[in-house]
């Protein structure tokens, strides 16, 4: 199992844990109800009215109307009843997918092989069918948005795009290299309070392990300046609210602080996250 799959699998469970608990505590409020039985019918006003059944008698007698508390009470008791047991079905099946399941990673199933065989990993025509039809469609998305300071935009890449660094044109070149599959500066949506904002991430990248994740890197060029640096609190601040979380979702890198590039980082990214055959 991939690890952002692990990841959403025990943030579900976890989700579904915290309500099988509030659920099983109002059941316990409404110990009783979930055995009562009711009877619904319909009054010609189109209004319903219900009857309880008398265990005493076996016959079902007039309780209320739909607003009646004790209706409401017994509904509310059999839906908690079979959620419950519905929870514990989903708790105990998330539960033994997680725990039956296997790194599928390029790593573990390179490492589970003889020595000879190590080191490739298959290509796939259909792979790169969607490859191409993610960089087309996430293209034409970039084209719904006007060209973000285009002024700032000063350095040439080895296929013309302009970049706003000789970092980022580092990075992009390298990207080109290997083929990867990456749009620059393609927007992406988030949610600041109650409004809708975007990001610029310097490169999104699509996963070759997949062909569904999206990885995020934001190169950091001026953390010498305190104006950039409290930038840069800002943006990590902004990918968090929206549960893009550093090294998971999206991937800091940095210029060395006497102005230098290493590109290790970059290729580190690449190996784990986009293509395993790569370092």
């Amino acid at each position: 199992m991939h690890d952002k799959v692990r990841i959403e699998l025990i943030k579900y469970l976890n989700e579904i844990r915290r309500q099988h608990k509030a659920q099983v505590t109002r059941l316990s409020d409404l110990n009783g109800y979930e055995t009562e039985r009711l009877q619904v019918n319909r009054h010609k006003s189109g209004g319903k009215y219900y009857r309880l059944y008398n265990s005493d008698t076996g016959k079902y007698q007039y309780l209320g109307k739909a607003d009646h508390p004790e209706v409401h009470k017994i509904q509310e008791a059999h839906f908690l009843s079979r959620s419950v047991k519905e929870l514990e079905h989903e708790i105990m099946m998330i539960d033994k997918v997680l725990k039956l399941s296997k790194d599928i990673s390029f790593e573990s199933i390179d490492n589970s092989l003889s020595l000879a065989y190590r080191g490739a990993v298959p290509k796939c025509d259909g792979n790169s069918e969607l490859a191409r039809k993610w960089k087309l469609s996430m293209e034409s998305y970039k084209k719904t948005f006007p060209p973000f300071r285009p002024e700032e935009l000063i350095s040439s890449t080895r296929d013309g795009t302009m970049v706003r660094s000789k970092s980022e044109a580092l990075i992009y070149n390298y990207l080109l290299e290997i083929g990867a599959t990456f749009v620059y500066e393609l927007p992406l949506r988030i949610r600041i309070g109650n409004k809708d904002s975007l990001l610029l991430p310097d490169f999104s990248i699509l996963s070759e392990i997949d062909y569904k994740s999206v990885i995020y890197i934001e190169h950091q060029g001026m953390m010498n300046t305190p104006k950039y640096r409290d930038k840069f609190n800002e943006t990590v601040y902004k990918y968090w609210l929206n549960d893009y979380l550093p090294e998971r979702d999206v991937f800091f890198t940095f210029d060395l602080r006497n102005g230098g590039f290493d590109d290790t980082p970059i290729r580190n990214i690449i190996h784990r996250y986009v293509r395993p055959e790569i370092l």
